[in-house]
């Protein structure tokens, strides 16, 4: 199964770094998908209306901004969500306790939906949104510049071998 699964990844791996546009264009998709991904809950057809939209308008790849939206997944929210929620209260200086986000959240991951989060109280609410635009700011910076040199340093390296095997010949 390992062996299967590795083998996915390194064929994802190609595909998205042999992606074609400039080193810029795909890290600026992966910034905006990490930061989509993490201000706009899940659960609701936000996220992927929201990127694509925004990628369209910022002429970067739409298949990648989307792919990376799923930096919050329904296996990572249970983590993301509390310490949005922790450090949005830091913030705006709620003061709320961990305890009670994780009691509250298991309500919403019952309900992804406005709604949901509605529910949830304003204090909590506007705990939620700010750590989410903290982390938000944070994942797509980081992810636009490791990507951006990820995707450089790949393109270097290929020209480089390409001019050996040239120069060889």
């Amino acid at each position: 199964m390992f062996k299967k699964l590795w083998r996915l990844i390194k064929i994802y791996y190609y595909k998205f770094i042999r992606t074609s546009g400039s080193p810029h264009k795909i890290a600026l998709a992966v910034g905006l998908g990490f930061f989509i991904g993490c201000i706009i809950p899940i659960g609701i057809w936000g996220q992927t209306v929201v990127v694509i939209f925004v990628a369209v308008k910022l002429k970067v790849n739409p298949g990648i901004a989307y792919a990376a939206t799923w930096i919050s997944n329904p296996y990572s929210v249970v983590f993301m969500y509390p310490m949005y929620c922790y450090v949005g209260s830091r913030v705006i200086g709620a003061g709320l306790s961990l305890n009670y986000m994780k009691v509250a959240f298991m309500h919403v991951l019952h309900d992804f939906s406005w709604n949901g989060l509605a529910s949830l109280g304003s204090h909590l609410a506007v705990s939620f949104f700010i750590g989410a635009l903290i982390f938000g700011i944070v994942t797509g910076v980081i992810g636009y510049f490791f990507i951006g040199f990820f995707v450089s340093k790949y393109r270097e390296r290929k020209k480089a071998r390409i001019a050996a095997k040239y120069k060889k010949e």
